[in-house]
């Protein structure tokens, strides 16, 4: 008998699943992928799209396309429901897609909370297929404001910045972050960060929350700052999926997870990505680099589970490399307690980016 696996969400670790889905899944096994967009868009490129380095078919993947290629189905719809018991999901018109196996890798959303106007004013980078219009509001907007000081926040702020430059526009970019900027690094490479950003031409406010947003002006601690747009990019938050549907979540609500990748108490469910807290590991960054570490436990333990084999435990690197673009063919390498700031980095990124998409096509 036909054993279905669906999957829920077009993020990295999925799609790479089923890239290699004809060659190593069992025989007897059939996929679906259902993702709101027909197109994903990969994230780790946004800041060069950003800047205006590459075009937009370098950065999203036509799902369509790929399952036809992968001999798998495609639904381009939004699941709103899961039914872990009678082992089913909804779409948002209404469509019921019944599974075995369910493997979610949807990602998250971008933190607002409570704070007054921003989900009325703000624009986000998810749901990502909306990112190009988003880019372009930003570029060509008289005072652009991007909040979240995190890498996301500091490559898109620069990235923009060189854009804006290249282009002749007079105002510069505004950061804002309720931490110091890339809170997570360490204290010598936030000051380096901090007189780059200055050397940019950036205006940079630092521990200072955005309390509040109006139509044309932030309230951030006793700064008042005026905008064109801006772009909300704290984060990360969860989907509220997994909540409603009774499966296990952490205190935050992302999908709780064991090392098998699997949700904890239903063994058909499994989770991925930054939508997921691993039980084992509750404090991993939420990143790409984890991800990719991620997609090839996926792949093994979605295979395992249908052939009923024993399923592999995801170890966490103990430390990885990560670049971060900073506009101008530049990078901020970050590897342990490593850094280096250089064009070596913004090539090294540009051919990783290059050769995850070519995967792909």
């Amino acid at each position: 008998m036909s054993q279905h696996v669906l999957f829920i969400g077009a993020g990295q670790a999925n799609l790479s699943v089923l890239k290699n889905w004809q060659k190593n899944a069992p025989k007897n096994a059939e996929w679906t992928l259902i993702s709101p967009s027909r197109y994903q868009y990969y994230t780790g490129m946004f800041s060069r799209f950003m800047e205006g380095r590459c075009e937009l078919e370098d950065i999203r993947i036509d799902l369509k396309d790929f399952c036809q290629k992968h001999e798998g189905r495609f639904i381009e719809e939004k699941v709103t429901a899961v039914d872990k018991n009678r082992k089913f999901v909804l779409t948002e018109n209404g469509k019921s897609v019944s599974y075995d196996l369910l493997s979610a890798n949807i990602g998250s959303q971008h933190v607002d909370g409570s704070t007054p106007g921003v989900r009325e004013h703000a624009l986000f980078l998810k749901p990502n297929e909306e990112f190009p219009t988003v880019a372009a509001s930003m570029q060509h907007t008289e005072y652009p404001v991007i909040a979240g000081g995190g890498i996301t926040g500091v490559e898109l702020a620069l990235s923009l910045q060189a854009w804006r430059q290249a282009n002749h526009k007079k105002t510069p970019v505004t950061l804002i972050t309720e931490e110091s900027i890339l809170p997570e690094e360490k204290k010598e490479v936030r000051e380096k960060m901090r007189t780059l950003l200055d050397e940019r031409g950036l205006l940079v406010y630092e521990n200072t929350p955005v309390e509040s947003i109006d139509a044309d002006v932030v309230y951030a601690g006793s700064e008042v700052i005026p905008y064109g747009e801006v772009l909300w990019a704290a984060g990360p938050e969860p989907p509220l999926i997994f909540d409603y549907a009774n499966l296990p979540v952490d205190e935050t609500g992302f999908l709780l997870v064991s090392s098998t990748l699997q949700s904890i108490h239903e063994p058909s469910i499994f989770g991925s990505g930054d939508g997921v807290t691993i039980d084992e590991y509750p404090d991993l960054p939420k990143n790409g680099v984890i991800v990719v570490q991620e997609a090839k436990v996926l792949e093994t333990n979605i295979y395992r589970k249908l052939q009923e084999k024993k399923l592999k435990a995801f170890n966490p690197p103990k430390k990885y490399r990560q670049i971060v673009n900073i506009g101008r063919k530049q990078g901020l390498y970050l590897h342990g307690s490593q850094y280096n700031i250089g064009k070596r980095a913004w090539k090294i990124k540009k051919r990783t980016d290059k050769k995850f998409m070519k995967q792909f096509e």
